[in-house]
C-alpha cells in the first residue's frame, strides 16, 4: 500500500503546535470580562420588598422584607489551568470599590424605607484568561472594614450598613416583619469582638465574621449564584427572641437566637463549629 509523506517543511513546527496546544490555557485566551450574577430569593420565589412570604422559620411564619443588603470581597477566579487568581473589580461603578462590591435586593419601595431605589445584583470585573471556578467571601476586608462610613467612597459610604470605627460594616443586612416580630426580625452580620487601636479603628477582631464561598466549577455566562433567604433562616426562630437581646440576630457571639443563622452561614458561633455556607447555590440560566 502506497502511503504519502508530509514534506519535511510541514513536520518541522509540529512539535512546536504541540507544546502551544499543550501549554497555559489562560495565557492564550487573554483577559476576559466577567459578569458575575446573583439573585436572591424566598425559596422559589424571587425576593422583593413588598411581597409576603409565608412558612419561614421554624414557626412557619410570615415574612414581610425591610432590607436585604450584603458585601462581597476578595474575588478570585480559577482559570484553565486550575490556578486561582483575584478578579481585578471594574472601578468605574457605584457599587464597586477596589476589591468590594455592594450588592442590593431592595428598592425602598413596600416596607424597606430605609433602603435605596436602586437595585445591584451583578458584579463585573476583568479576569486573566477563562473562567472555570470562583471563590469570594461575604464582608469587608478588616484593611477596609474600619474606616469611616461618612466620608469613604462609595458603596462603602452607606451608613445603614455601618456600625462604627470599631465594629466596621454590617456584611450582611437581612430584615422583615413577622408574625410574632411585627416591627421586624433582623440579622445584621458583623465584625465582633475588635479591639481598638491607637488611633480610630480597630486593630484586631476576634470574630471575623467573614462567609467564605467557593464554587469549584463555575461559568458567568451560564451561571447565576442564588442566595435563598429562606434557607438561611430555616432553623431560625423569626417570631421571638431571647430576653435581653435583639430582635433577631446581631452577631452578639453570646446571643442563642444566631446560633442556627450561623450554622447555615457556615461561621462559628459558641458550641457550634465552623461548616460551609447552605443557603447558597447555582442556577443557570
Amino acid at each position: 500500500m502506497h502511503r504519502s509523506r508530509l514534506p519535511l517543511a510541514l513536520l518541522a513546527p509540529l512539535p512546536f503546535l504541540l507544546l502551544a496546544a499543550c501549554g497555559d490555557d489562560d495565557a492564550t485566551t487573554g483577559p476576559t470580562d466577567v459578569a458575575i450574577q446573583f439573585a436572591a430569593v424566598v425559596g422559589d420565589a424571587p425576593f422583593a420588598c413588598g411581597e409576603t412570604y409565608t412558612g419561614l422559620g421554624i414557626t412557619d411564619t410570615t415574612f414581610e422584607p425591610l432590607d436585604f443588603r450584603l458585601y462581597v470581597s476578595s474575588l478570585e477566579v480559577r482559570g484553565a489551568n486550575g490556578a486561582w487568581q483575584p478578579l481585578a473589580l471594574d472601578q468605574d461603578t457605584p457599587w464597586q470599590h477596589e476589591g468590594v462590591a455592594l450588592l442590593d435586593f431592595e428598592d425602598a419601595t413596600g416596607r424597606c424605607a430605609n433602603g435605596t431605589p436602586d437595585l445591584n445584583d451583578i458584579v463585573t470585573g476583568l479576569a486573566p484568561g477563562a473562567v472555570t471556578g470562583l471563590r469570594f467571601d461575604i464582608g469587608v476586608p478588616f484593611e477596609l472594614n474600619h474606616i469611616d462610613a461618612s466620608t469613604a467612597p462609595s458603596p462603602l459610604n452607606q451608613t445603614a450598613l455601618f456600625w462604627n470605627w470599631l465594629g466596621g460594616y454590617k456584611f450582611i443586612r437581612l430584615e422583615g416583619a413577622t408574625d410574632g416580630l411585627p416591627a421586624g426580625w433582623q440579622l445584621h452580620l458583623g465584625s465582633t469582638a475588635c479591639v481598638a487601636g491607637d488611633g480610630p479603628g480597630a486593630r484586631e477582631c476576634a470574630n471575623g465574621n467573614r462567609i467564605a464561598v467557593t464554587f469549584p466549577e463555575f461559568d458567568p455566562a451560564a451561571d447565576t449564584i442564588v442566595l435563598d433567604v429562606a434557607a438561611l433562616l430555616a432553623d431560625a426562630d423569626l417570631d421571638q427572641h431571647t430576653p435581653e437581646t435583639p430582635r433577631g440576630c446581631m452577631a452578639g457571639p453570646q446571643d442563642p437566637d444566631c446560633t442556627p443563622v450561623f450554622e447555615k452561614m457556615g461561621l462559628a458561633h459558641g458550641a457550634s463549629p465552623a461548616g460551609t455556607p447552605s443557603f447558597l447555590r447555582l442556577e443557570q440560566r
